[in-house]
């Protein structure tokens, strides 16, 4: 998915919402913000955004010498998710069908998103996401490969969403007990999307093994993958994608079949899925 115009501001405004953040001094914020308009002005529409994206957040982490800009947040985000883990599965154990709300679980986490949403109510998305449909839903195609595959890819999007991922695998491993699961994180902090050390201690090791892709962009780019992830994606039975992120590396670009998990958060989105902002997707590529 290239990048539009709106695109351009998103990222922008990024980085000023970074400054305020990271509580930088006027002349330190001038300097990144000055060096992201350079950054931005190099890249016509023909990349896609998280290719934009990775080089101005490197360029915001050299300038203040703070290699995971999110370390907090993403902490935070995990404690938060973990809070609701106990009460989530309980409510799958008597579900009428485990996999489809498990589903609605890990699209519900994918709320949590520190670019283009600085805040976030989970509270309030774990709520109603029982109730709500999915705006496109291939979910009998997804459950068919799902329950017959034997390898799954499944890409991870932003920390904290790990801990609803961890559900729906879960579940499916429930269902198809000899799957492996292959859980593809970043090589290197960006935004706040997870990477391995950020799951330490976590139960996603019990489930899947988890790699990193060696990619520093917010979403799962082909051409900055590591040869062991790409092969992963190319060769696996069936590859789930969560966020946004990784739909804007891979929709119309990669030429395999995936299913797309994912909250519509803008309209560049909305529009290349033809959808609305703020609905919920589980789409297979065309």
């Amino acid at each position: 998915m290239n990048i539009s115009k709106e695109c351009y501001l998103c990222i922008y405004n990024q980085t000023f919402n970074i400054t305020n953040r990271l509580n930088l001094d006027e002349k330190t914020a001038a300097k990144v913000l000055q060096k992201a308009a350079f950054v931005l002005s190099k890249y016509d529409t023909s990349f896609p955004p998280p290719i934009v994206a990775s080089e101005v957040y490197e360029l915001i982490s050299k300038i203040t010498r703070k290699e995971d800009l999110y370390e907090k947040e993403k902490r935070e985000a995990i404690n938060e998710a973990l809070k609701f883990k106990s009460v989530l599965e309980k409510r799958i154990s008597k579900s009428k069908d485990k996999l489809f709300d498990a589903c609605k679980i890990a699209v519900a986490g994918n709320v949590i998103d520190l670019g283009v949403n600085q805040e976030y109510d989970l509270t309030k998305e774990i709520k109603r996401i029982f109730e709500m449909d999915f705006f496109k839903n291939d979910y009998n195609e997804f459950k068919k490969r799902a329950l017959n595959a034997k390898n799954i890819c499944y890409l991870a999007d932003n920390a904290g969403e790990n801990v609803f991922d961890e559900i729906l695998i879960k579940v499916i491993k429930e269902f198809n007990p000899e799957v492996n699961v292959f859980y593809i994180v970043r090589g290197k902090p960006v935004i706040n999307d997870v990477t391995i050390k950020d799951l330490q201690g976590l139960e996603i090791f019990e489930l899947a093994e988890v790699i990193n892709s060696g990619v520093d962009s917010p979403g799962f780019c082909l051409s900055k993958a590591n040869e062991k992830s790409k092969d992963i994606f190319n060769n696996s039975d069936l590859v789930i994608s969560k966020g946004m992120g990784n739909f804007e590396c891979l929709y119309e670009e990669a030429n395999k079949e995936i299913f797309y998990l994912f909250k519509v958060k803008c309209d560049v989105v909305a529009r290349k899925s033809q959808s609305k902002k703020g609905e919920y997707m589980l789409m297979k590529s065309k």
